[in-house]
C-alpha cells in the first residue's frame, strides 16, 4: 500500500497544482479550457481575413454535398415506404442511417468552418447521454478525470486529426483505383438495367471522392488552426500561471493558512492547560498523557476538516476529491500497520512493557528510561552520554522498577582491583568505553565487558588490607600473648604517623595458625574508601613494621624449608647398595 501511495502522490500533486506539466507536454498548451484574450481575437481576425475566400468555398462545397445527401435520404425514404420485402427494407434502412450520420457530420463540419474549429463539448447536454452504472460509480472521481482530459485534450485532437488525414489519404488512393477501374467500362454498350445500376455505383464512388476531398480539406484546416494556437506557448504558459495563482493557488494558500491557524489555536490551548491546570509532578501520569494524545488527535482531525471545508466553500471539487483520495489511501495503509501503532500508543501512554523511570538492559548495560516519545531517551546515571531510540525500538524491551541498586560498578575517581590482581584508577567511563590508569599507563575496556568483570571497588564502601606474618617455632612460649601485643602496639604507632591515619577505621592482630614452618598471625587493617589509592602502601607499611618488631625483639623470621624423612624401605635399599659395592671391591 505504501508503494501505491508513493506512486499516486506525484500524480495528485500534479493535478492539484493545475497540471503544470501540460505546458511542456504539448508545447505550452493551455492547462484549462481555452481562454479568449485580445491578442488571440486579433490573430483570429487576421487569419479569417486572409483565408476568407477559402472558407467560403469550403462552406459552399459542404452545403452542396449536404443538399445532395438530403435528396438521397428523401429518395431512400420514399423507396422504403414502397418496399414490400423485409430484406429490401433492412437494406434501405441501413443506407438511410448511414446518410443520417453523414448529414450530421456535414452539419457539424459546416458549423466548425464558420466558428473557426472551436470545441463545442461544453454545450453538450449531459442528460441525453445513456445511463452507465460505471460512470455513476466513478462520479466522485470525475474532477480528476476531467483534469486528466484537459491535460492531453489538445495533443489528442492534433494526433486524431493527423490520423484522420492519413486515413483519408489511404481512402483517396482506393477511390482513385476504383474510379480507374470503372473507366474501363463502356456504359453505352450495356443493357438499360445494367447501365442504371452501373451509373448508380459510379455516382456513389464519385460522391465518395467529393466527400473525401471535402473531409480532407476540413481536417487540414482544423489541424492548421490547432497548430497555430500552439505557437504562442509563452503567452499560454503565462495565462495558465496567472489562472493558477488567482484560482487554485489562492485556494491552496487559504487552506494552508486555515490549517495553520487551527493548529496554532489548539496548540495554544494545550499549552495553557498544561501550564495553568497541570502540576509538574502529574505531567507524566497516565491520565494526563492520555488526555494529551487524545487532544493531539482531535487537533489533527480539526486541521483536516478545516482544509476540506476550505476546498468545499471555494467550490474547488478537484482539490476536494484529491484530498479525500489521499485520506482514503492513508487510511488503507494504516490498516496494515495498525497493530504496531497500537503497541506504540501503549508505550506513549506509559502502560506498555517499557515505562518511564524504570530499568532496562540495552547493549548489555542497565539503562534508565528518561522519556518515551517519538524518540525515546535512555541514560545510565553513572555513564556519560544518552541513547536516543525510535519508538518502535522499545517493542522488544521489557523494563522493571528500580530497587535502589547500582547502575555501574564504579565511577570516575574511584579505585578498582580486577580479578587478576591489577589495580587502577577509573579516569572516565562512557556508554562505549571505560578508561583506567594502571601502573602509570592508560587501559581501556568496552563498557559492556567491563560491567561483567569480577572486580573490587575499593573506594565505594571502604576496604581491608589482610596480611599474614609468621615467626619461628622457637618463640612458641610467648606467641599467644607477648607477640601479638608487640605487633599491635607497633602497628598502631606506625599507622598513626602515616598520612592516611585519619582514614584508618580499625586494626586487628590475632594468632592465626601454627603453620608448617612458622607461627602465623593475621593482621587486618580496615580503611575508608578515601584511602584506596594507598592500598599497596598500607600493605608495605604492615610488612615493614612487623619486620622492625622482630629485629628489635630478636624474633626469628622463618623461611620455607624442605624436610626429608627416611623410612624402613629407604634403609633396606641403602644396605643392599652397600653389599653390592663391597662385592665389586672384593
Amino acid at each position: 500500500m505504501h508503494i501505491i501511495l508513493f506512486r499516486i502522490f506525484p500524480l495528485l500533486l500534479l493535478l492539484a497544482f493545475g497540471l503544470p506539466g501540460s505546458a511542456l507536454y504539448a508545447q505550452a498548451i493551455p492547462q484549462v479550457k481555452p481562454q479568449i484574450n485580445d491578442s488571440a481575437v486579433s490573430n483570429s481576425v487576421k487569419d479569417t481575413e486572409a483565408t476568407g475566400k477559402e472558407s467560403t468555398d469550403q462552406l459552399s462545397a459542404i452545403m452542396q454535398s449536404l443538399q445532395e445527401k438530403r435528396k438521397q435520404r428523401k429518395a431512400l425514404q420514399q423507396q422504403l415506404a414502397k418496399a414490400t420485402q423485409e430484406d429490401e427494407k433492412k437494406d434501405l434502412q441501413q443506407r438511410i442511417d448511414e446518410l443520417k450520420a453523414v448529414i450530421k457530420q456535414l452539419n457539424h463540419s459546416f458549423e466548425q468552418v464558420i466558428i473557426g474549429g472551436l470545441d463545442l463539448d461544453p454545450f453538450l447536454d449531459a442528460s441525453t447521454r445513456p445511463f452507465d452504472w460505471k460512470e455513476e460509480l466513478i462520479l466522485a472521481t470525475k474532477p480528476i478525470i476531467d483534469a486528466l482530459k484537459d491535460l492531453t485534450e489538445k495533443p489528442r485532437k492534433i494526433e486524431k486529426l493527423r490520423g484522420d488525414i492519413s486515413l483519408l489519404h489511404e481512402q483517396r488512393k482506393l477511390i482513385d483505383l476504383a474510379l480507374d477501374a470503372m473507366a474501363r467500362f463502356q456504359p453505352d454498350t450495356m443493357a438499360q438495367p445494367t447501365k442504371q445500376e452501373f451509373e448508380s455505383v459510379t455516382q456513389k464512388w464519385l460522391q465518395r471522392q467529393a466527400d473525401n476531398i471535402q473531409d480532407l480539406e476540413i481536417a487540414r484546416s482544423q489541424l492548421v488552426s490547432l497548430e497555430e494556437s500552439n505557437k504562442d506557448w509563452w503567452q499560454s504558459l503565462k495565462t495558465g500561471m496567472v489562472d493558477f495563482v488567482q484560482g487554485r493557488g489562492l485556494t491552496l494558500t487559504i487552506a494552508i493558512l486555515t490549517a495553520f491557524t487551527v493548529w496554532m489555536l489548539m496548540r495554544g490551548l494545550l499549552w495553557l492547560y498544561q501550564k495553568k491546570l497541570v502540576s509538574p509532578g502529574n505531567r507524566n501520569s497516565i491520565k494526563v498523557r492520555l488526555a494529551g494524545y487524545a487532544y493531539r488527535m482531535l487537533t489533527g482531525l480539526l486541521v483536516i476538516l478545516a482544509v476540506l471545508i476550505t476546498f468545499y466553500l471555494a467550490n474547488d471539487f478537484l482539490l476536494l476529491t484529491l484530498a479525500i483520495i489521499l485520506l482514503i489511501a492513508i487510511a488503507l495503509s494504516l490498516r496494515h500497520i495498525l497493530p504496531r501503532y497500537i503497541n506504540e500508543t501503549r508505550l506513549l501512554l506509559d502502560i506498555g512493557p517499557v515505562r518511564i523511570g524504570e530499568r532496562v538492559v540495552y547493549n548489555g548495560l542497565p539503562m534508565q528510561v528518561r522519556s518515551i516519545n517519538v524518540h525515546s531517551l535512555l541514560r545510565n546515571p553513572d555513564l556519560k552520554g544518552i541513547v536516543r531510540l525510535p519508538l518502535n525500538a522499545l517493542d522488544d524491551m521489557v523494563s522493571r522498577p528500580d530497587i535502589d541498586e547500582p547502575w555501574f560498578p564504579c565511577r570516575p575517581g574511584e579505585y578498582v582491583m580486577l580479578s587478576d590482581g591489577r589495580f587502577g584508577e577509573v579516569l572516565e567511563q562512557t556508554l562505549e568505553l571505560v578508561l583506567l590508569q594502571m601502573k602509570g599507563s592508560l587501559v581501556q575496556f568496552p563498557a559492556a565487558d567491563f560491567f561483567r568483570l569480577d572486580l573490587l571497588n575499593l573506594s565505594r564502601k571502604g576496604f581491608v588490607v589482610v596480611v599474614t606474618f609468621g615467626i619461628d617455632y622457637q618463640h612458641q612460649a610467648q606467641c599467644l600473648d607477648e607477640v601479638p601485643t608487640r605487633f599491635r602496639e607497633a602497628l598502631e604507632h606506625a599507622l598513626a604517623q602515616a598520612e592516611f591515619s585519619d582514614k584508618i577505621v580499625s586494626l586487628l592482630v590475632e594468632f592465626k595458625e601454627a603453620n608448617t614452618n612458622s607461627l602465623d598471625y593475621l593482621i587486618v587493617v580496615n580503611c575508608k574508601g578515601e584511602a584506596a589509592s594507598s592500598y599497596f602502601t598500607i600493605n608495605r607499611l604492615i610488612q615493614k613494621t612487623c619486620v622492625e618488631v622482630c629485629n628489635r625483639e630478636h624474633w626469628v623470621i622463618p623461611f620455607t624449608q624442605l624436610t626429608v624423612h627416611q623410612g624402613e624401605g629407604f634403609q633396606a635399599l641403602s644396605d643392599r647398595n652397600m653389599q653390592i659395592h663391597q662385592q665389586l671391591n672384593a
